[in-house]
């Protein structure tokens, strides 16, 4: 048994005896291996948190002793390579695997503090939602108990350790804000006013803190100190950030001057809680993935979104932006950072919902959609049963909300439909791989590859610009053969980083020999083979066909007419199949000085696609994303239309 505390010092205790580990570097990776447990942890994060942009020569092996001290002091299993990724031990065998290109620690999460206390936390809103006040008090007591001084407070951190501290400093404020409420609701004033004071001695310039402490004093019959409060408040704002209280408290304060009796009992939270209609003010739900910090260019694409989106409008008209662009493009990183964007537009929550899994089957989009109204408070026992039923619960819940829904990974257009909020407050962000399955309603985005120079700058983000400057013409060589594809760069650029022994020029020359080698690259959890066949997963048969003919070959572009002499006949029609083609993002579209049309496939995509209609296995894809053994049903059908085509 393991028990793991990073709320204050690092406290490790294996079966009871402390195992915390005291050499600093040692402290830093196993912090960041436990706040990603379960989840692989690359070489190129692992270093980067070590070392920032400068690893020393010896990087690699440092850090492979630093994961057999951390084994070897708490005891940790190393497993089997072959487990299955992001599989839970037995609870009493925690175990430190090693993975290609990184490690994940396996561990059951209730072993470690910062988790608990999500866990709380999340129990604690989900029964504010649910109306049972008193209980979220206490489960939110229970979690805030778990902090015993500041987040990984004696852990040297580098960039991402200090951003996960901070969000949990954040969580921390939020709940403590959340509870304080709730006490006050409940008329627990007196028992709250220590813990009031103390939080707004640590954070002065926390204007809800400060006008929770003068509601709970003036209910103590301390008007002169809640008055103080305000000025204490008011001058830290003034001298360390040039601002005055919002007028929010600047009213609290005129109500507290006069004296006003609503602001005795808790009918006055009350009150402040509740819109005119009723409905209680409580956190919305906020499963916005962490922004990607390392994007790159699109300003064009996010502020035509932003624009649309997040300005006010008379129109009643339910807003909805659909995200399009060939696979590997980033079409869910740029919905991610648009919705953080514009995250203070929808204070009632923002939702994402990932169809990745409703695509291949794993999952039912009523089963999606079930837990998103959990996340919004609706216990499943109290949602009705069927697609159609919860589609109407989901739109009554939001009809007179402002909520931001990104749906990801869309097949179809009756995947949006059934998801789309009701109010027209609220507004969906949809990445979509098939343009021709698009709503009839709002803005289409298409996303373009990324430009040369913006190529370089993604690669430096990742790579660093050191390694870019060592050997630039190799960087260049790399680069064109990502054709701009963000995918591509960050799997090549992370390739680098995780082999800390190899050069660009290697790199390039291993790729110039093994084309298979860059489509198999991972970038997080995917691979350009894996979302190419996700797009080629849902073809028509004709299309598919098609798209074999198309294959034969390499760079000579193909005209309408030629298509038609050499098609199947029976198939189809020609222009509609390739205008589908090419509306997936499978095929480019190419107008001559004589405006006449040219279709071809992409080089990477057609490389990818060769190999998927061979049948070359891709292995096993984690999180539940396409694999490409799916790719075709039948394996008779697949050789029939290779032969069809002439694809050897």
């Amino acid at each position: 048994m393991i028990e793991i505390g990073l709320l204050g010092s690092m406290r490790v205790r294996r079966n009871g005896e402390d195992v915390t580990p005291s050499a600093p570097k040692l402290r830093q990776v196993l912090a960041l291996l436990v706040l990603n447990a379960n989840s692989l942890v690359s070489v190129d994060q692992l270093c980067e948190e070590l070392w920032e942009d400068h690893p020393p020569l010896s990087a690699l092996t440092t850090l492979q002793t630093y994961i057999y001290q951390l084994r070897r002091r708490l005891l940790l299993a190393t497993g089997q390579h072959g487990a299955p990724f992001g599989t839970r031990p037995p609870h009493s065998c925690p175990a430190l695997l090693t993975r290609v290109g990184g490690y994940e620690l396996r561990l059951h999460k209730q072993a470690v503090d910062a988790y608990r206390f999500d866990q709380l936390s999340e129990q604690g809103m989900a029964q504010l939602r649910g109306g049972a006040g008193d209980e979220a008090a206490r489960t939110l007591k229970n979690a805030l108990s778990l902090w015993q001084g500041g987040a990984l407070v004696d852990i040297s951190t580098g960039r991402r350790l200090s951003a996960w501290s901070t969000q949990l400093e954040e969580r921390r404020k939020s709940v403590q804000e959340q509870r304080f409420s709730l006490e006050l609701e409940l008329g627990r004033h007196h028992a709250m006013l220590d813990e009031l004071s103390e939080a707004f001695r640590a954070h002065p310039t926390h204007e809800a803190f400060a006008g929770q402490l003068m509601r709970a004093l003036h209910r103590c019959g301390r008007r002169p100190d809640a008055l103080n409060a305000f000025r204490t408040l008011r001058s830290h704002l003034v001298e360390e950030l040039g601002l005055e209280p919002s007028a929010q408290l600047q009213r609290l304060h005129q109500e507290v001057l006069a004296d006003r009796g609503h602001l005795r009992g808790p009918a006055a939270t009350a009150k402040a809680d509740t819109t005119p209609g009723g409905r209680r003010l409580v956190p919305g739900p906020a499963q916005l993935p962490a922004d990607t910090g390392d994007f790159v260019g699109r300003e064009r694409e996010l502020d035509q979104l932003e624009t649309f989106l997040g300005r006010d409008r008379a129109s009643t008209g339910m807003r909805v932006v659909e995200v399009h662009g060939p696979p590997g493009v980033g079409k869910s990183a740029f919905a991610v950072r648009a919705a953080h964007r514009l995250r203070p537009r929808f204070p009632d929550g923002q939702l994402f919902i990932d169809l990745s899994a409703v695509g291949e089957g794993s999952q039912q989009l009523a089963d999606v959609l079930s837990a998103c109204l959990t996340a919004c408070g609706i216990q499943r026992e109290k949602q009705p049963a069927g697609l159609d039923e919860l589609s109407r619960l989901f739109r009554t819940w939001t009809a007179d909300r402002r909520v931001l829904v990104v749906v990801d990974d869309v097949l179809t257009a009756s995947q949006v439909r059934a998801v789309l909020p009701g109010g027209s407050g609220c507004a969906v962000i949809a990445t979509n791989r098939y343009r021709a399955h698009s709503l009839s309603t709002g803005r289409k985005i298409v996303l373009p590859a990324l430009s040369p120079e913006e190529s370089l700058q993604l690669y430096d983000r990742v790579a660093g610009e050191r390694s870019r400057l060592e050997d630039p013409a190799a960087v260049q060589e790399l680069m064109g053969q990502c054709e701009g594809l963000p995918l591509a760069i960050r799997a090549v650029a992370g390739r680098l980083t995780a082999r800390p022994g190899w050069s660009a020029s290697r790199l390039a020359l291993r790729l110039r020999g093994n084309h298979r080698m860059l489509l198999d690259l991972p970038a997080g959890t995917q691979s350009l083979m894996t979302t190419v066949a996700a797009s080629h997963r849902h073809l028509p048969a004709p299309s598919q066909e098609l798209l074999c003919l198309l294959l034969q070959r390499e760079r000579p572009r193909w005209s309408l007419d030629e298509v038609v002499t050499r098609l199947r006949p029976g198939i189809g029609d020609a222009e509609t199949l390739l205008e589908y083609l090419v509306d997936v993002h499978l095929v480019q579209e190419h107008l001559t000085a004589d405006a006449e049309l040219l279709y071809s496939v992409p080089r990477l995509t057609r490389q990818a696609l060769i190999q998927l209609l061979r049948g070359t296995p891709t292995g096993d894809v984690p999180n539940g994303r396409t694999a490409t053994a799916g790719v075709v049903a039948r394996t008779g059908a697949r050789v029939t239309l290779m032969k069809r085509a002439g694809v050897r």
